[in-house]
């Protein structure tokens, strides 16, 4: 295994401008599905708010508390409440793997509210740890267990996602500065292996935001983030949200600090 790692850490040291290149391509594929025809008449709008609290222990471990609210400004209007508690471990510099649940709240209609419990499994691969420009793959699983509130049954689905990431620094040299400006951009797929009846159970996501590390303890983000979305795998994209997220990190055990940057939902 330590020989495993020592030849991937090898390799991505000496091959940084290679895996840039594959990341962009990467990156280019995943935004294909942006050009695919959407079904909806007009775009929605949502906002979501988000407090996330950071907690490091034991050198290599993070503990991270996401609290979010989520509602739609169109109508007819959907309001969601989740928290997820995530631990991170960092394996190596360029392996993460992450352990987390969330537990959702969502009043979908005035006849249809669900609650959910999402157990999830990740791993992040991070290509370029030490460079300005930070390259990275976040891959979860998640199993989506849901509660019709109304008719007591549940519903049971597995949803893999996959996340392809860039973090930059603007106005310093290195990320971990304070009074620090950075640029954030992402794009992912979800997708269930099978049809349940919720709104955004399969999605496309890409994300371009800006971030402002005051210093270690606070940091800033506004993202902006365009989601189409389906019923099932096979069909068309009915919707398309335009999502504006603000979004608050507090990272606690200043002394014992993190490199960690969070999950990011």
């Amino acid at each position: 295994m330590r020989s495993t790692l020592t030849f991937l850490r090898v390799a991505l040291t000496e091959r940084s401008a290679v895996v840039r290149r594959w990341f962009l391509k990467v990156f280019v594929f995943l935004w294909l599905p942006m050009s695919l025809p959407v079904a909806a008449q007009s775009p929605n709008t949502q906002f979501w708010g988000e407090y996330m609290l950071n907690y490091p222990f034991a050198n290599s471990f993070n503990l991270e508390n996401a609290f979010v609210y989520s509602t739609l400004a169109n109508t007819p209007r959907w309001r969601a409440i989740e928290y997820t508690p995530t631990l991170e471990y960092s394996l190596t510099q360029h392996i993460d793997l992450t352990l987390g649940c969330t537990l959702s709240y969502t009043a979908q209609t005035e006849d249809y509210n669900t609650f959910e419990i999402r157990p999830v499994l990740g791993t992040r691969v991070n290509f370029t740890p030490n460079q300005r420009l930070q390259a990275r793959v976040y891959l979860r699983l998640e199993q989506r267990n849901f509660l019709n509130l109304d008719t007591d049954a549940w519903e049971r689905v597995m949803r893999p996602r996959a996340r392809a990431e860039f973090l930059f620094p603007i106005n310093h040299k290195d990320i971990h500065d304070d009074k620090l400006w950075y640029g954030i951009a992402d794009v992912e797929l979800l997708f269930t292996t099978d049809d349940v009846e919720e709104r955004f159970a399969n999605r496309f996501r890409a994300r371009f935001g800006a971030g402002y590390r005051l210093s270690y303890t606070s940091r800033f983000e506004f993202l902006y983030m365009i989601q189409q979305s389906r019923s099932g795998i096979n069909e068309d994209y009915q919707t398309s949200d335009n999502i504006f997220r603000f979004r608050y990190k507090h990272y606690l055990r200043k002394k014992k600090p993190t490199q960690s940057s969070g999950t990011g939902n």
